[in-house]
């Protein structure tokens, strides 16, 4: 039986925990704290990961040990699991023994023979979208008591919160870099054609409509080759504005 913390300790140190992952300047580095921490303030949890809902899915960018890739992966191969669960079904769900769990049938026995006794997955959330899932495993039966559920859900969201600060910040990058390349192609396509900034910009933006092409990639394609490789005397002729 392990001692708690006092409720203003507690408050403490979730207070530093909120504040060191918002200070985190990326995504990477905001997940692989996120698992480390879990570890850390839930002495129940053996292992951690977190798997992310993403437009083209799922995937498990985070894991504190090979053994949460391995149960990651199970999940996503065999579609089913508590993580998939907490991220498209309930906030949170307890195992307790997961050699008898019957709620995932593929999930749970492999999650046994890989020597796992108990999860707790929680659904990473803010009032605006779904983020992921916090995955919390222990080698234990009934490792996790109500306390653990309740501090790993300030965690869960404490985590959630930084997450999405981080992926703005990825976003604002992201953004700022497209904004750069454009601005890059628009001052070849001025200088090469002798166009106006708004003669370069209608260039690119028709360019991209007319082949189906990401404004983005076509300055990227042009700043990194110089010219537009299915044309390569004028590329951009056909749409040259007069």
């Amino acid at each position: 039986m392990h001692e708690e913390p006092s409720g203003l300790n507690r408050a403490a140190e979730f207070a530093r925990i909120s504040s060191e992952l918002r200070a985190l300047p990326e995504e990477q580095p905001t997940l692989e704290r996120i698992v480390e921490l879990a570890v850390q303030t839930i002495p129940a949890c053996d292992f951690c990961g977190v798997t992310l809902s993403t437009k083209d899915g799922v995937e498990s960018p985070a894991a504190s040990s090979r053994v949460v890739e391995k149960l990651d992966a199970l999940q996503n191969e065999l579609s089913e699991g508590p993580c998939l669960s907490a991220l498209f079904a309930l906030d949170t769900y307890v195992i307790d023994d997961v050699g008898a769990d019957k709620r995932w049938p593929q999930w749970s026995p492999r999650a046994h023979d890989l020597g796992i006794g108990s999860v707790l997955s929680l659904r990473l959330s803010t009032p605006n979208q779904v983020l992921g899932a916090l995955n919390l495993y222990a080698a234990a039966t009934a490792a996790f008591d109500p306390t653990d559920v309740a501090v790993a859900s300030i965690l869960a969201r404490h985590a959630a919160d930084a997450l999405d600060v981080a992926q703005e910040r990825k976003g604002l990058r992201i953004a700022l870099r497209s904004r750069q390349l454009i601005g890059v192609a628009q001052g070849m396509l001025m200088q090469r054609y002798e166009l106006t900034l708004d003669q370069s910009f209608e260039v690119l933006r028709r360019y991209s409509q007319d082949q189906n092409i990401r404004l983005r990639d076509l300055a990227e394609q042009l700043v990194a080759d110089g010219h537009i490789a299915d044309d390569q005397a004028n590329p951009f002729a056909a749409v040259q504005p007069s």
